[in-house]
């Protein structure tokens, strides 16, 4: 079951042990519904993707848990890959056989993006495992789109689980809300094919006029205040912005909290878009991937890449409504199937 490396690596950490015995704890432990997800790597998007799973389920009954992405099986009836961009290879296509393997037995994927599948193995995977699952939904049509091109599936275009969330409705503070993440460490072909830039972009010179926008905009907003959905936000905010930055917190609470305070919003990360239209700001949405112009396009309102001109204009975001009721359709639909 384990090999020389992994015991030397035991002795060496007790810590690894401890963790991975936790996880079996987990994955054995009596439970109806299990959902595996990117929960635990400190995005505040992916974690509140966790939290809404656990309890939507908990309270229609189900005894649930939620597991990290390493998990391939569980002894829950039901298995779900829940929410968050994770159909990709990006890093190649172990993650990917990883995520695949959890719900190949008639699982369910739901309200997930699929940022792009290049390789033929991680394709063949997708070709092999999607016919065999219980119900399949999608965040956004080009996700829809890039499966569909792949296999025969039926995909259902839905929404983000995340806009089930509801503003906290917490007292103004009259500040400018401002969220950037860091530029993207990846060549230009990446950049390219996954996230539709141009594919003769320099991103270096890319990275230069990103950040050369955004200190632009701190300087005409009115008091800006930065939000970090990652603690790579806050890092990535002290070290280029001359402005208040809160400190990261791995709260969903908190972080929803700090949005609802605030007057308006500027976006880049998708949940930090999601976060602000569920506490109806007005909002300056900066679309570095397809998925955030996807989602600016439903809510009728202009975005912008990065690193091009970027007007400081406000707009009030529109069918919030209807993207609350595509996002209930992901638990519908799969509380409605013959096989949940």
């Amino acid at each position: 079951m384990y090999t020389t490396k992994d015991i030397i690596k035991g002795i060496q950490n007790p810590s690894l042990v401890r963790t991975h015995l936790s996880r079996i704890y987990d994955i054995c432990r009596p439970h109806d519904v299990g959902v595996q997800g990117s929960y635990r790597t400190g995005n505040i998007g992916d974690r509140a993707l966790g939290e809404l799973f656990q309890r939507q389920f908990s309270e229609n009954g189900y005894r649930t848990h939620i597991h990290d992405k390493h998990v391939q099986f569980s002894s829950s009836k039901v298995k779900v890959l829940g929410g968050g961009g994770v159909l990709h290879d990006f890093y190649g296509t172990e993650h990917l056989r990883k995520r695949l393997n959890y719900v190949s037995d008639g699982g369910f994927i739901i309200g997930v993006g699929v940022p792009g599948l290049r390789s033929a193995e991680a394709q063949r995977l997708i070709r092999s495992t999607l016919p065999e699952i219980s119900l399949i939904t999608v965040r956004d049509q080009r996700s829809k789109e890039i499966l569909k091109d792949i296999c025969d599936a039926e995909v259902v275009r839905t929404a983000c689980p995340a806009f089930l969330y509801q503003n906290p409705d917490c007292s103004p503070n009259n500040r400018t809300g401002v969220n950037f993440r860091p530029w993207f460490n990846r060549k230009s072909e990446n950049l390219s094919y996954y996230f539709d830039y141009d594919d003769q972009i320099d991103p270096g010179s890319a990275k230069a006029d990103y950040i050369k926008n955004i200190k632009r905009l701190c300087e005409e907003v009115e008091r800006p205040l930065f939000i970090p959905f990652h603690k790579e936000d806050e890092e990535f905010a002290r070290k280029h912005l001359d402005i208040e930055v809160l400190q990261y917190e791995n709260s969903v609470k908190k972080t929803l909290e700090r949005v609802s305070k605030v007057e308006k919003m500027i976006t880049m990360r998708y949940h930090s878009l999601i976060f602000a239209a569920v506490c109806q700001k007005p909002v300056l949405p900066i679309a570095y991937a397809p998925k955030v112009k996807s989602l600016t396009d439903r809510l009728e309102i202009q975005s912008y890449k990065p690193h091009t001109d970027i007007p400081l204009k406000f707009q009030e975001i529109q069918n919030l409504s209807k993207l609350k009721k595509y996002a209930r359709d992901n638990f519908k639909l799969m509380f409605e199937s013959n096989n949940f």
